[in-house]
């Protein structure tokens, strides 16, 4: 048996990462020069303005990672499965030509630092050898290169305690409250200097394959990661401007060694921060890179991992050498701009991916840890912002990179078909939507209700409309249908009239629907007939919606054509309106677990039908009858890991019983307001009338009731 590759926690995995990323160059560097230019009450206003933009992304983040398997590549892996391959890989290319050119970013600064000890040193020769000896922890592993980063923690922690301990209030700090800005200085151009200081939460999230349980791990060490650093920074910014005078702050970038209680402790945390930083970054980057180059974004051998963790050792060669290109061109303060601006363009796509995954109300999107669209998107709306703020050349230039990525990995160019201003614009629309819908791959965690209502009357079909508008929550669509048994030419009337009666109806009561008569000479070509030819591609119908006591029913043929559209991979849903009022009723939407695919399709039915204002404070019970006490302790595990996989909110109830089973459902669902039951196929030929054997609950039972059956548990 494979050893498995080791795993980290929340701790060393992204708390760590995030930390040492975020305590970085500019809190050594550039915090004191901050507080000189804009005085401690605008650059704590900074402060909280730069954390909120962090936290609200981490919210985000927080939300994709546990809506998905977390894997390999980080936030292009959230944002590639989330917006599809064409925006994650526009995102995903900056992102990691960011983290690869930030290493030589950060072994430059290195440099820079040692030189204050020692100005005679060839700074080129000694960012090759820093960034050479980098790259040999990183080969061993993301294992060696977190160990290195927890020694590089304690180091830092050092620093800062020593900075700390060394408080010196003067006499006139308050001189230092109000802002001093130099010549060419304001409010926002130091805020672009200072903002980078705040960023660093992706560092985490990049080793979400190295994760042991990355939906539990990453909201939670990314957001303790973000407010942690949030009083670090507070505290340095407070102790700056009660120890220094304003000339100190704007023209010594290392005046925190001056009180430190030992000096050398602040080089050492300088090193340790920048070091820190182009580790992760060199850790990062090669995973990016291949998890771009399994999409085959990238070419697809740099996806070839090493060992057990699967190290990208190929990619890391590339990202290494992508660095040393810039640590030998030197200056990087002109592509500083452009890395920040790559670095806020995927917050803010992480960001606008979580506002576009909530707001669109994909019954998919079921995150553990939730966050409201409309935090999101302002999340995205102020990366934008702050963006043109810190560089509108380096904006437009990155906005020109991502655009032209994206170009490049669509298949198709969608040309307008513009007749008026509007039936243009939605017919062009439609036409992109579906091709893209037809070209996508099918998955069952895309499925959404396109439910056939069959109807037998118009006028009486209140009931079966709003259930089936409860079913499909604003997340599907539905197709009103008629079947009129007759001969076309004597009924081709009255169906454009039914039609234009049910379009009417749709307009009326607003529903997300379409109509569809077809004329037949029986009903079991009727349904045949429905099922084949509504729709457009691949938005057709996936279940079959009917009323109990509908003449449908009743209809001799009905058993073998329902088999007939199970067999076409059609669903049933039989539904049995309240009997009983609802304020009677108890506040439950019960589940009787029983196949798998049944139940599974039963438990998104009752989610979809939670979301219903209507059903908003309703409590969902998934239970199950076993025969034998001895089976309990396996159906709650199993019931645990199908609520954990499912991250839906939900009781679960095993009941113990020999009594027929349809018996204890009456006896415990009496009173539930909505109840799903699956049924089987054998009852829809029953002697005595399809589903006859249900027709005892129905009656008994006082709230809503769906007799239900998936097709992919069809008995033969």
């Amino acid at each position: 048996m494979a050893k498995e590759a080791h795993k980290f926690g929340t701790f060393s995995g992204v708390f760590v990462p995030n930390v040492l990323t975020i305590l970085g160059v500019i809190m050594f560097l550039r915090s004191g020069w901050v507080v000189g230019q804009a005085g401690l009450t605008n650059a704590i206003i900074m402060l909280c303005i730069a954390n909120l933009v962090t936290l609200v992304s981490s919210l985000s983040m927080s939300a994709i990672a546990t809506n998905t398997k977390a894997q390999g590549g980080g936030a292009y892996y959230l944002i590639s499965r989330s917006l599809g391959l064409e925006f994650g890989g526009s995102i995903g290319m900056p992102l990691f030509l960011a983290q690869a050119i930030s290493v030589a970013f950060y072994v430059v600064g290195f440099t820079e630092s040692v030189q204050y000890l020692f100005p005679e040193i060839d700074s080129r020769l000694f960012s090759i050898g820093t960034l050479g000896a980098l790259f040999v922890v990183a080969w061993f592993g993301a294992g060696l290169a977190i160990k290195a980063q927890l020694l590089i923690l304690v180091t830092l922690g050092l620093s800062l305690l020593s900075f700390f301990g060394g408080l010196s209030v003067r006499e006139d700090w308050g001189t230092n409250l109000s802002s001093g800005y130099l010549e060419n200085q304001g409010f926002w151009t130091v805020f672009a200097i200072f903002f980078p200081a705040v960023t660093g939460i992706m560092s985490g999230v990049s080793m979400s394959g190295d994760l042991k349980d990355p939906s539990r791990s990453i909201p939670k060490g990314t957001i303790y990661a973000v407010i942690f650093t949030f009083f670090v920074y507070l505290a340095q910014l407070i102790w700056l401007a009660l120890s220094f005078d304003r000339e100190t702050l704007l023209t010594d970038s290392l005046a925190m060694k001056q009180i430190a209680l030992v000096p050398g402790l602040i080089l050492a945390g300088l090193w340790a921060a920048t070091l820190s930083s182009a580790l992760a970054s060199l850790v990062a980057a090669p995973r990016t890179m291949q998890a771009l180059a399994k999409d085959r974004v990238l070419p697809r051998f740099l996806a070839k991992g090493h060992g057990p963790a699967n190290e990208p050792r190929l990619a890391l060669i590339a990202s290494s050498l992508i660095a040393l290109v810039c640590v030998a061109l030197g200056d990087l303060n002109i592509i500083a701009p452009l890395i920040s601006m790559f670095f806020l363009s995927t917050y803010g796509a992480v960001n606008l991916v979580a506002a576009v995954e909530s707001w669109t109300g994909d019954p998919s999107y079921r995150p553990t840890f939730k966050t409201h669209w409309v935090l999101s998107l302002i999340g995205a709306l102020a990366c934008f912002a702050i963006m043109i703020l810190l560089s509108p050349l380096a904006t437009v230039l990155s906005a020109f990179i991502i655009l032209s990525t994206y170009t490049i990995l669509a298949r198709r160019v969608y040309k307008t078909a513009w007749g008026d201003a509007r039936s243009g614009f939605w017919f062009s629309m439609a036409r992109m939507g579906l091709l893209k819908f037809a070209s996508s791959r099918e998955h069952t965690r895309n499925w959404r209700p396109a439910i056939l209502v069959l109807m037998s009357n118009l006028k009486n079909s209140d009931s079966l409309l709003d259930a089936a508008r409860y079913l499909e929550a604003n997340r599907g669509v539905l197709f009103l249908a008629h079947i009129l048994l007759g001969d076309w030419k004597e009924l081709s009337k009255r169906q454009r009239s039914l039609t234009r009666l049910t379009d009417e109806k749709i307009l009326d009561e607003r529903m997300s629907a379409f109509t569809k008569v077809v004329v037949s000479s029986d009903f079991e070509e009727g349904i045949s007939t429905l099922i084949q030819a509504t729709g457009l591609g691949k938005l057709k119908p996936n279940t079959l919606l009917i009323e109990w006591g509908s003449g449908w029913l009743r209809d001799s043929d009905f058993g073998r054509t329902v088999h007939q559209a199970l067999e076409m991979e059609t669903n049933l849903l039989v539904f049995s309106k309240a009997k009983l009022p609802e304020n009677q009723l108890y506040s439950n939407i019960d589940v009787w677990w029983s196949a798998r695919a049944n139940g599974a399709m039963m438990l998104t039915l009752a989610y979809l039908v939670q979301g219903n204002r209507r059903w908003r404070d309703a409590r969902i019970r998934i239970l199950r009858i076993i025969r034998d006490e001895k089976g309990r302790d396996a159906a709650d595990d199993a019931f645990k890991g199908l609520l954990k996989d499912s991250r839906i909110e939900a009781d679960t109830e095993i009941i113990v019983g020999s009594e027929p089973p349809l018996e204890i459902i009456a006896r415990e669902s009496g009173l539930s307001s909505v109840t799903f039951v699956g049924v089987s196929v054998r009852t829809l030929e029953e002697e005595a009338g399809p589903l006859s054997s249900y027709e005892g609950i129905v009656e008994k039972m006082q709230g809503q009731v769906f007799l239900t059956k998936n097709w992919h548990d069809l008995e033969f």
